[in-house]
């Protein structure tokens, strides 16, 4: 019985000093952009196959500066089925990225300059 008390009154004590935490005035907090907000990145490389099932391309891109990426071949998934249509296996591309990590999404796709 003695132990039960003592857990019931160290619930309500913690419980009650966590209310404060959410109770904090946040309007004095730097809200700017984070550190992980997702960069664009641009690339250009070649179209080496595309799956309209699985909106998937794959490309051999050039370096992506802004990934620290090297030249490589890898598949992509696009933003928009549409992105899928104006391209063909063998096209020389300019696309751009978004997202982080080793699966960021094409937005944008356009022949080469």
């Amino acid at each position: 019985m003695k132990n039960r008390f003592i857990a019931a009154a160290f619930a309500a004590v913690a419980f009650i000093g966590t209310a404060s935490v959410f109770a904090a005035d946040m309007g004095n907090m730097n809200m700017g952009k984070s550190n992980s907000a997702e960069k664009v990145a641009h690339g250009v490389g070649v179209v080496k196959d595309i799956d309209t099932k699985q909106n998937t391309i794959i490309l051999a891109h050039q370096p992506i500066k802004e990934l620290n990426w090297s030249a490589m071949t890898m598949a992509f998934k696009v933003s928009n089925e549409k992105l899928l249509k104006g391209v063909k296996v063998g096209d020389q591309v300019s696309f751009d990225l978004k997202g982080s990590g080793m699966s960021p999404v094409v937005t944008a796709i356009r022949p080469a300059k």
